[in-house]
């Protein structure tokens, strides 16, 4: 079976992970963070092995000859993006600290930027790449925030130095993963993303062991559930590793500075909740940022 445009891949993970705030809200609320990871990333991760074993009858990132650089690297840092931000998270002491992270954790467009420049055959144009970085950022701030004050987020971090530097350890995991998707791609197409998702769930399931964490068990998680799993872990980072491997991946990277507007817009749906004009001027800023980045790298 040929698989679709790369590029497509990406930007459909990016639609799905669009989806993912809403239902963390929700399904968390009721398993708690660390069973809603340690089992969704584990189903999820299940599923990725069980497609990969029927399609070609062999993990291929591991046989018939393992790809270390990829596994090494990539394993690593997919692992502590997702320890990074749960923790972060975690340890928040309140809702404005939690939005304030959630702005910190979407710097990761520009660091996959920087990542791709650095890892890859690429040059800075700096006139247009650093602007475009400071409107993604102020773009995100107000999409998510709705108001920026400088002076609160400041003294926030010195208050939450711990969270605030496991979330930005979080983005350059991610970042770096990205790169190195591309950088150390296996041959064939073939991706571990099964096989990290896996490693994180074990991570979480432990978590929740020695936590003693409570849940609440319903028919109505099923399905909201299930779409985590199948769609937000398996398929969402499965097409994003494909993207990054094959595809434009700066265009990727410039795109995904959307990623929290389509967010707040779908979480104000499924859970009705109003959003503001602040969206507007946050929509400009993270188009202006995305086009000043896709722009500011050039391939040599």
């Amino acid at each position: 079976m040929r698989l679709p445009n790369p590029t497509l891949c990406g930007v459909l993970a990016l639609v799905i992970w669009s989806t993912s705030i809403a239902f963390t809200r929700t399904l968390s609320e009721k398993l708690g963070p660390a069973t809603l990871l340690g089992v969704c990333f584990s189903a999820g991760g299940l599923l990725g092995l069980s497609f990969e074993w029927l399609r070609h009858g062999r993990i291929r990132a591991l046989f018939p000859r393992p790809a270390w650089p990829y596994l090494l690297v990539g394993g690593p840092c997919f692992v502590g993006y997702c320890l990074g931000y749960a923790f972060s998270l975690a340890i928040a002491p309140d809702r404005q600290v939690t939005m304030q992270l959630g702005v910190v954790n979407y710097t990761w467009p520009g660091l996959t930027v920087i990542s791709l420049m650095l890892m890859l055959n690429y040059r800075a144009r700096w006139g247009m790449l650093i602007p475009g970085l400071l409107c993604g950022c102020l773009g995100v701030a107000l999409s998510m925030a709705g108001s920026i004050s400088p002076g609160a987020f400041v003294a926030s971090i010195g208050r939450n130095a711990a969270a605030f530097a496991l979330m930005v350890g979080s983005a350059v995991c991610w970042a770096v993963y990205s790169g190195a998707a591309r950088k150390f791609a296996p041959r064939g197409g073939a991706n571990g993303v099964p096989l990290f998702s896996l490693a994180v769930g074990a991570l979480f399931l432990a978590v929740k062991l020695a936590s003693g964490e409570r849940s609440e068990w319903s028919m109505s998680l099923v399905l909201p559930g299930a779409y985590y799993s199948v769609f937000v872990v398996a398929s969402a980072y499965g097409l994003w590793d494909i993207a990054m491997q094959r595809g434009r991946a700066v265009l990727l990277a410039t795109l995904s500075y959307l990623l929290p507007l389509f967010s707040t817009l779908f979480a104000g749906w499924y859970l009705r909740e109003p959003v503001g004009w602040h969206l507007l001027a946050g929509a400009s800023l993270l188009i202006l940022g995305a086009v000043l980045c896709n722009s500011g790298v050039q391939r040599r």
